[in-house]
Parts: structure tokens; sequence; C-alpha cells
């Protein structure tokens, strides 16, 4: 007797401890692999992100996304700073409104849906090839239909975009392993000379601020325009500083013969950036 209550305790002991490495995380599209006999109830945070579909309320609009976590990982699932940026932008119209748009990292492309009721002038909107499937389904079925757009993949560490663009979208864009000097190029080389790049993200680790100190030693203009209590989300509006000097500076610093200086700051991340320009920029 004694001998099967110990194989019982046994057979207990090597259950739970296979119950605790249920899942793995794969490094390449973030799939879960479980393997336990003892079934795996999702935590309720991440249930969300596990349907097949979300629906999102915005500008009186109910939007159906479809999503696919097991195949696309990251980009297959509507993420906070994603809704934050796409409501933003239903109540600042004039952002998009006769502007040629790019959105980055699209993932479900909800800022770019809500930019084509918005009257956006034409959007291109982008994610990773294995992303692109999933980012057009979405787009085809939420999108306004009237507005000039194309769908397409990009890769920022190896392609080139075919034009410049008036309005640049993002939403945490910063995430995991990614160098951050090809999207910082990127932006320099897709801005002209009235180009407004609008990211959002959350502020979770250093290496989030470090991206936006990068882009305030590149030359650009930082400055965070809004931040969403119930997320936590920042959103950043950028500009290259000669841009900056052109559309909004020049015209207010011509006749002065100091210095002009330009503060950005962000004082939830503790951003700062102090640039002199001479007289006659």
């Amino acid at each position: 007797m004694n001998w099967i209550l110990l194989l019982l305790l046994c057979l207990v002991i090597s259950v739970s401890i296979n119950s605790s490495l249920i899942c793995s995380m794969s490094d390449t599209n973030g799939e879960e692999c479980c393997t336990s006999l003892v079934p795996y109830v999702k935590p309720v945070i991440l249930r969300e992100f596990f349907g097949d579909h979300r629906n999102v309320t915005i500008g009186g609009r109910m939007f159906r996304l479809h999503q696919d976590w097991q195949r696309n990982g990251v980009a297959g699932v509507i993420w906070d700073s994603g809704i934050v940026l796409a409501r933003y932008i239903s109540e600042h119209p004039e952002l998009v409104a006769n502007r040629t748009v790019l959105e980055l990292g699209a993932g479900l492309g909800l800022p770019s849906i809500i930019s084509t009721y918005q009257n956006a002038k034409l959007i291109h909107v982008t994610d990773r090839l294995s992303a692109v499937s999933l980012l057009g389904e979405n787009v085809r079925q939420n999108a306004n239909n009237d507005c000039d757009m194309k769908i397409f993949a990009f890769d920022w560490n190896i392609d080139k975009l075919p034009q410049k663009y008036q309005v640049i979208l993002g939403a945490d864009l910063i995430y995991g392993g990614i160098t951050f000097e090809p999207l910082v190029k990127l932006f320099e080389d897709a801005s002209d000379h009235d180009t407004v790049i609008y990211l959002c993200s959350k502020i979770r680790y250093e290496r989030d601020q470090d991206f936006y100190r990068q882009l305030l030693q590149k030359q650009f203009d930082v400055r965070e325009i809004f931040y969403e209590t119930e997320f936590a989300v920042n959103i950043f509006e950028i500009k290259k500083l000669a841009n900056y000097c052109s559309t909004r500076m020049y015209e207010e610093k011509k006749n002065v013969t100091t210095d002009a200086v330009i503060l950005s700051m962000c004082d939830e991340c503790g951003i700062k950036s102090l640039v002199l320009m001479r007289n006659g920029l």
C-alpha cells in the first residue's frame, strides 16, 4: 500500500512541475507551444489577444478587427497604442486631412483606417511581409474605400520608400530587440519640408526613452502632445528641426539679432533638448 501512495505522490509532483512549464514563447513569431497535460487558462489580460476578432468603437463607428496571434504574433493583434492614436486622429482630423500619409508597422491598420474617414489625400499602409495579408483584410473590410490607399510590405532595415510623406504614423514601433538607427534614418529620408511624425507608445523601459533621445540628437524636434491616462500611452509630435524652423520659427524669429532658442521637453520621459540656431536660418 505504501508504494502505491508513493507512486501517486510522484505523479502529482510531476504534473505540477509540467504545469509550470506549459507554455513557451517562440523567439520568431510569438507563437505559444503548450505541452502540459494540465489545461492552461490564459490570464485575463491576454485573452483579448487570443480572440479571433476585436470590436473597437471610434467616432461613433464600430470596427471589427480580425486578429491572429498564433500566425502573426505582435503584428496580429490590436494594441493600446494603436487604439489611442486612432482615437486622436478621429478627434483631430486636421492632422491628416488632404495630406499624404504613411503608417509604419501598421499591424491591423487601425490608425490608417480612421484616417480614411478624415479625408486623407493618400495613405500607404505598411508592415512586414508576413503581416500584410491580415493587414490588408482588416483595411479592406473597415476603411472608407473612397480614399486612395495602398497596402504593401515594407522593412525599414532594407527597403526604400517610393516617396516622401506629409504625415508619418507609428504605434508601438519600439519593442523587443529592434535597432534604432534604421528607423531614425527612415524618418530623415521620408521627411519633406512640412512632414510631421506622430508616434504613439508606452514608455516602458529606459530603451524607449533612449529612442526619443536619439531623435533629439539627430536634430529632430520632439514634443509630447498628448498623454492618455487610461492606457498610460504617450503621443509625440516629431519634426526635423530644419522643417520646424521653416514652418514655425522663421516668421517669428527672422528679425531677431540674438540666438533663437528652441526647447523641446517631455516631462514624462525626462527628455530635454536645447538647440541654439543662429539668426538667418
